[in-house]
């Protein structure tokens, strides 16, 4: 008689990156999942129309494990789309072509599975880098621990701005309830994408030693891009998230969702007047008070003393 832990430990994983223009990092990332200590995986790129080597590079990668398919340019997440519309495995991670996997992240993680089962979704710690992956690892974070409630995973993260794309691994069934990534949002696709799975989820099970390694500088530098349509996409994202409080309406909750419009406001509040009156609209309805942790450690100090409201004025006119 086989016994379940070794069924589960069987099951296959399908990682699924979407590919556009990383032919620096592409092999690195490559190795590291080809390198995981556990064997049944299912590794499926999309390239978004890439201009320059990354196609090829990764095509020279081809085996019965990995796959390389193509489609014009529709961005990242219709190529996640495609992918978990080829995957046939039992589990789901989705990972970026820039990032790096702990040897046993994957075993690691399925061995937490083996013992939870499949209610749950599975995170690990990530930990940001530029050139070279760390030896010596920074602490735990706050979200580095299990949550028995994925709404309380949530709103940590969200005061913490806490959380990658790359620490789960989702079984599949809580995948089909949460359906596809939504091709129309410009920024913050991850965000909306995990807030519907987690809400999926019986609860957050973090797996000790299942890192992944996240290379930051190139996030960075797209992200900081001032574009209109990105700064809209990302207060829709926001105000989707509202949803929440149809499962669980509480100060704390309330809280981590002002904490969202507050940061838009911050990054955009010389930018976009129109969707920084809306962002303050839904605090105003949110009803909690405006003491935020948000930008350098001066303002964060003004805005315990005075509120973000009057320290975001100080701010305006220069004073600090």
């Amino acid at each position: 008689m086989v016994r379940k832990s070794m069924l589960t430990l069987k099951k296959k994983v399908s990682i699924l990156i979407p590919l556009y223009n990383a032919e620096k990092w592409i092999s690195a990332t490559i190795n590291s999942i080809l390198e995981q200590s556990y064997e049944n995986l299912e590794i499926i790129f999309v390239d978004d129309g890439s201009t320059d080597n990354s196609l090829a590079i990764a095509k020279s990668y081809e085996s019965k494990r990995l796959k390389v398919y193509q489609q014009e340019n529709k961005g990242g997440c219709a190529a996640r789309n495609k992918a978990l519309e080829l995957c046939t495995g039992d589990y789901i991670v989705f990972f970026d072509a820039d990032d790096i996997m702990y040897k046993d992240k994957i075993k690691n993680q399925m061995e937490m599975v083996e013992k939870y089962g499949d209610d749950y979704i599975y995170s690990s710690q990530w930990i940001p880098f530029t050139n070279e992956v760390p030896i010596i690892f920074p602490p735990k974070t706050v979200i580095d621990k299990d949550f028995e409630s994925p709404i309380d995973w949530l709103t940590t993260s969200w005061l913490n701005k806490a959380g990658q794309t790359g620490i789960w691994l989702t079984p599949r069934n809580i995948i089909e309830k949460t359906g596809r990534w939504d091709e129309t949002l410009k920024v913050n696709q991850d965000g909306d994408y995990f807030f519907r799975v987690l809400l999926n989820a019986k609860g957050v099970k973090f797996v000790d030693n299942a890192y992944m390694f996240y290379r930051r500088e190139i996030k960075t530098s797209i992200s900081n891009k001032h574009i209109p349509e990105r700064a809209n996409s990302m207060l829709q994202s926001y105000i989707s998230y509202e949803k929440i409080l149809d499962l669980k309406d509480t100060t704390e909750v309330r809280k981590a969702l002002a904490f969202n419009y507050a940061k838009f406001i911050y990054i955009y509040h010389k930018k976009e007047k129109e969707l920084i009156n809306i962002a303050w609209q839904r605090i105003e309805k949110l009803n909690v008070d405006e003491k935020w942790k948000i930008g350098g450690k001066k303002f964060q100090l003004l805005c315990s003393l005075i509120g973000f409201r009057n320290a975001l004025k100080l701010k305006k006119i220069k004073i600090i």
